[in-house]
């Protein structure tokens, strides 16, 4: 009996780190020009009880590690912020700016890793595809469809269809951590243009 109660902070800390593992919000806003590269505004925020180190499900919380996961041949970050604010639900929040020179290719960029990206140009249109992957891990324990996902992207030209939420040349898709239970598929058919 003795020995079990030995582990016993071993084991919580294991529990709260999959309680936690996943509790992050995120609002991703892209512009996406007509040659696929673009711009994105990021934030993301999580209860600073959360964090343990500088990082949390992929997250940084650190201008180190934000720069790291961020930074690719293909994606630069810039305008690195992060705050913890004081209120009583204590938040780290963190924001940046994302510049991209090909759309198709952000996922070489560890925060984009999970993901699938695509624009395709032909004559007439060009197909836009984003995908988040399956998170059973993070998705699974109660609460997390209190963490929001939200994602808002602007194209170049007139959108022909889409399964977000059009409005203009924008798209808007809202989720939780909870609906990654499965594969999230963002597509849109725009205009090609000159």
């Amino acid at each position: 009996m003795k020995s079990l109660f030995r582990f016993a902070p071993i084991l919580s800390i294991i529990i709260l780190f999959f309680l936690f593992s996943g509790c992050v919000n995120i609002v991703q806003k892209t512009k996406i020009n007509q040659d696929g590269s673009g711009t994105m505004k990021i934030k993301y925020w999580t209860k600073s009880y959360n964090v343990m180190g500088d990082e949390l499900a992929g997250f940084g919380f650190s201008s180190r590690k934000v720069k790291v996961n961020y930074t690719s041949e293909f994606t630069v970050p810039s305008n690195i912020n992060i705050e913890k604010d004081q209120t009583i639900d204590s938040l780290y929040i963190v924001t940046l700016d994302v510049k991209f020179s090909d759309f198709s290719k952000i996922t070489e960029a560890i925060a984009f890793e999970k993901t699938n990206a695509g624009w395709e140009k032909n004559s007439d249109v060009i197909n836009f595809r984003y995908k988040l992957a399956q998170d059973t891990a993070n998705s699974k324990p109660l609460g997390m469809d209190e963490y929001k996902l939200s994602y808002e992207f602007e194209f170049p030209n007139e959108i022909i269809s889409t399964n977000g939420e059009k409005e203009g040349r924008k798209v808007t898709w809202n989720f939780t951590v909870a609906d990654l239970k499965d594969d999230i598929d963002f597509t849109a058919t725009i205009k090609s243009g000159n």
